[in-house]
């Protein structure tokens, strides 16, 4: 196109100068009809006068001459296509106000040349092009050789690098390339080297999140959740589960967020204590968010309450025995009392207190020694056979006294295996005592032993009283009495069936309970024949 438009241009130029010419040569003469006959054969040129043409007329001529006066061409230079299969530019020039009558001279020069010479120069520019083209083709294989193909790889290994795939790339060279390859394999090297760090120390983080008792939970601003470990996880679920409770602890983040004021407190969910702790996180005046330290406190407020209970029971059941034992005693010292028998009755009631004193006190030990587990226990092989004969011959009496039926089932088997004979004695005597005091004349009690395998079973039965839905599930705690004016003679000292509980535990066996009020109790033991002290 450049070269086209400069040879228009030049062509433009051409026939403005010889156009030129013409005009001065028809303005120098006073009449057209003084025109020179050499200018008037002159080729390419017309002449037009009042509409006719007055030079020589060839068919070109004769058909760019109709063509203007059709009215094709803009302005005073314009290109007619299409004359004989050629192209023509035209220069139109209007002496009409030089002369009375119209008057124009029309010069066109034919383009057929500057055609031809563009198509040899497109053909050469084509050429060239061509040859570049495979030049540079050739060139940028060699580039790709040598410089593009360690980029590329350079390229992948980055992107095996973002995905967490860390490999070296081989240097070939020692030139730009080969030095940012080694500069590539340090950095992917280093990068490793800390995500390596990063992840162990993660996960050292977790371990010992998970591993603590406590639930850590972070917020940001928002009281979005960013962060938990196991236990924070459970125990954010377990509130959000508590709509009142959960909506309170949301307001209660929100403040410390505001206020960037560390606080504890404890909430009592249900059944379930627990302490909160927040501490807002923040550095250089901005808040990040909140961390949430929640320690399930159920264990420690029940332990807590359970001392409280139990210094205050020890001190109620000590008391009472004190009290009647310092009464009487002061009767009988001030002769208040000088009756025999009356003074015996009341020497009775003091030996019975003293007794129920010391039971208590023997079962405090036995808790005592128990809890601290050295040497208390003598577990070796004994003959249950004969456990039960003794333990039948000294309750028979009893249980004639109170009109109680008493039975005793044993398989035919040798009954020989490993337990505390001592302390299965205290469990089977605390078992038939309670089942005295909670039945009355004509009921039944019976223990039937069987074997299961691995296993013992002992049953201790009674068709009593029975014990109330409610008071089942802490029948084992420490203290912890039914109602006693449903029992018979002697109160117990809420320490028996702990006591039980816990020795049958320690023998790796398992104590169930079973009672319907009204109907009457049964207590069934599982012991394993071969055992060690626990």
């Amino acid at each position: 196109m450049y070269f086209r438009n400069y040879m228009l241009n030049s062509t433009e130029t051409l026939l403005e100068e010889e156009i030129s010419r013409a005009e001065e040569i028809v303005l120098s003469r006073h009449d057209i009809e003084d025109l020179n006959s050499t200018l008037l054969r002159e080729e390419n040129l017309i002449i037009y006068r009042d509409g006719q043409m007055i030079s020589q007329q060839s068919s070109t001529d004769r058909e760019i001459f109709s063509r203007i006066l059709e009215g094709e061409g803009e302005g005073n230079t314009f290109i007619l296509n299409d004359i004989a299969g050629h192209e023509y530019m035209v220069r139109v020039s209007n002496l009409s106000d030089y002369f009375e009558n119209d008057m124009a001279l029309i010069k066109y020069r034919d383009l057929k040349d500057i055609n031809e010479s563009m198509t040899a120069v497109t053909m050469i520019i084509t050429a060239s092009a061509l040859v570049l083209f495979l030049i540079t083709t050739f060139f940028a294989f060699f580039l790709i050789s040598r410089i593009t193909r360690p980029l590329i790889n350079l390229k992948n290994a980055a992107f095996k690098t973002a995905k967490g795939k860390y490999n070296t790339i081989e240097t070939k060279s020692r030139d730009e390339i080969g030095e940012l390859t080694l500069a590539f394999n340090k950095m992917n090297n280093d990068i490793q080297n800390n995500i390596d760090q990063i992840v162990h120390e993660k996960n050292l983080r977790e371990q010992i999140f998970t591993s603590i008792n406590e639930g850590v939970l972070y917020f940001d601003s928002d009281v979005k959740l960013i962060y938990s470990n196991q236990k924070g996880n459970y125990l954010y679920d377990y509130l959000k589960g508590q709509q009142d409770t959960f909506i309170h602890f949301q307001n209660d983040i929100k403040e410390i967020a505001e206020h960037r004021t560390s606080t504890v407190e404890r909430v009592e969910i249900k059944d379930r204590h627990m302490q909160f702790s927040y501490t807002p996180v923040e550095q250089d005046n901005e808040l990040f968010g909140v961390i949430l330290l929640i320690r399930d406190i159920t264990e420690e407020v029940n332990t807590e309450k359970m001392r409280s209970e139990f210094i205050a029971n020890v001190s109620h059941e000590l008391k009472t025995p004190m009290v009647m034992l310092s009464g009487y005693s002061e009767a009988l010292m001030d002769d208040i009392v000088t009756d025999p028998t009356e003074v015996k009755e009341m020497v009775g009631i003091i030996k019975d207190e003293s007794d129920r004193m010391n039971t208590m006190v023997n079962e405090l030990i036995t808790i005592a020694r128990m809890d601290s587990g050295s040497g208390f226990f003598n577990i070796q092989e004994n003959d249950f056979g004969d456990l039960l004969e003794k333990l039948t011959a000294r309750f028979r009496h009893e249980m004639q006294e109170n009109e109680i039926y008493f039975n005793v089932k044993t398989s035919d088997s040798t009954l020989i295996f490993s337990f505390d004979y001592d302390k299965i004695n205290q469990v089977l005597t605390n078992l038939l005592d309670n089942a005295i005091r909670y039945t009355s004349e004509g009921d039944e009690i019976s223990i039937n032993v069987t074997e299961a395998g691995r296993f013992i079973i002992i049953e201790v039965s009674d068709t009593g009283t029975g014990i109330l839905p409610e008071h089942q599930r802490r029948i084992f705690e420490r203290f912890y009495k039914v109602d006693e004016s449903r029992t018979r003679g002697k109160h117990g000292t809420g320490l028996g069936l702990y006591i039980v509980r816990s020795i049958i535990h320690r023998h790796k066996g398992t104590i169930e309970l079973e009672s319907e009020f009204g109907k009457g109790t049964t207590f069934r033991i599982v012991l394993p024949k071969i055992n060690e002290e626990r």
